[in-house]
């Protein structure tokens, strides 16, 4: 099985180099979105950082934080990966981090797979989750770094369309909308059948608001791969997706020096974690990789 790691960066590149040191290996392809507005992004000591694997840098995009830009980056590096022959794709973000060996991982998706791991909220969407498709959402791409700001921009986006009646959702009967975490792990038939709908991702989700949370889940539950989704996919649970996430400590959560123990203790569907900040807590992923690497 040949895996593909799609990385989504735009700091903490240390970091982000032991990830791919840690991903490199002769079954691997390492696909790498480093955000437009990184200027001083070390893309040379990125690529080097794997001595087995390829690394592909696709397109640099301007990243706006809950805007179809990052969707948009997501499809260029599955269209990479894809045309490249991989067989297992794994979205991951530059401050994630193993919180299981190498070998495990690769046993874990040899013993599964068919399976599509994508996270759902819960079996059916909120009708205020469904705003986010619902409406148009106009101001999303200015990249406003001010939450308040750009909250009122969205209601004063949401109100006049309430008043006309606007529902987006009306034109694709054919869709049963899901949102959850935008972190997966799919196989090559899910991936492929993402990119052969990318028009009508387009339409659907363009202009609508945190559509990477979204776009997977209603894929997949729009179709027959429903059937391929791991046990607790619909549960709000992340073993559904592979990952480790903690929203009840944080926003989400970000692990610290006194947490290497229950990282290498969390559930065993569990193989990377998030998130992860070198600057406000050093030593911890350097500890992380050095007891799974004894793990070998």
């Amino acid at each position: 099985m040949r895996h593909a790691w799609l990385i989504l960066a735009h700091n903490q590149f240390p970091m982000l180099k032991k990830l791919i040191a840690f991903l490199d290996g002769e079954d691997s392809g390492i696909f790498l979105h480093i955000d437009q507005k990184a200027a001083d992004a070390p893309l040379g000591e990125l690529a080097a950082a794997a001595k087995v694997s390829p690394v592909r840098f696709v397109e640099r995009r301007s990243i706006s934080w809950g805007d179809f830009s990052m969707v948009e980056a997501e499809l260029d590096l599955l269209r990479a990966a894809v045309s490249e022959g991989c067989d297992r794709f794994h979205l991951l973000s530059g401050v994630d981090a193993p919180i299981k060996s190498r070998g495990y991982i690769r046993s874990f998706f040899e013993e599964h797979p068919e399976t599509n791991f994508i996270n759902f909220q819960q079996p059916v969407i909120g009708e205020h989750e469904l705003w986010r498709v619902r409406f148009y959402y106009p101001f999303q791409r200015r990249n406003i770094r001010k939450v308040p700001v750009r909250r009122a921009l969205r209601n004063a986006s949401i109100a006049p369309q309430l008043l006309l009646g606007v529902d987006r959702t009306k034109k694709y009967p054919e869709l049963t909308f899901q949102k959850g975490a935008q972190w997966f792990s799919v196989t090559r038939a899910f991936a492929e059948c993402v990119l052969e709908r990318e028009a009508l991702i387009r339409r659907v989700f363009a202009k609508t608001y945190c559509p990477d949370e979204l776009v997977m889940q209603t894929l997949a539950v729009s179709s027959l791969f429903r059937d391929t989704l791991a046990p607790h996919a619909f549960e709000n649970d992340y073993r559904s997706c592979c990952r480790y996430i903690d929203w009840k400590r944080g926003n989400p959560y970000v692990f610290r020096a006194t947490d290497l123990e229950e990282l290498l203790h969390a559930p065993e569907e569990c193989l990377f974690a998030r998130k992860f900040d070198d600057a406000r807590y050093p030593g911890l992923t350097d500890r992380l990789y050095a007891a799974l690497a004894a793990e070998k």
